[in-house]
């Protein structure tokens, strides 16, 4: 059986498709997740999650001298 043009055509611009067609599925999962990241960070309860590790980290008094000491 002979192949026509079209068959032609499309066999082979079919890699090109794949390509194109994976670029699109890959970016909307990308902007998905990124999303969701972006929306965990900017949540009130991540906020208030790292205000309370921000007052934790306060250094001591002892060892802001030993810091200061070496400058």
């Amino acid at each position: 059986m002979k192949k026509t043009n079209r068959q032609l055509v499309l066999g082979s611009l079919q890699p090109f498709l794949f390509c194109v067609g994976m670029y699109c599925v890959v970016l909307i999962f990308s902007v998905f997740i990124c999303t969701s990241i972006y929306r965990t960070m900017h949540s009130k309860k991540f906020s208030l999650t790292m205000e309370k590790k921000s007052e934790k980290s306060v250094m001591p008094v002892a060892t802001t001298a030993l810091v200061t000491s070496f400058k």
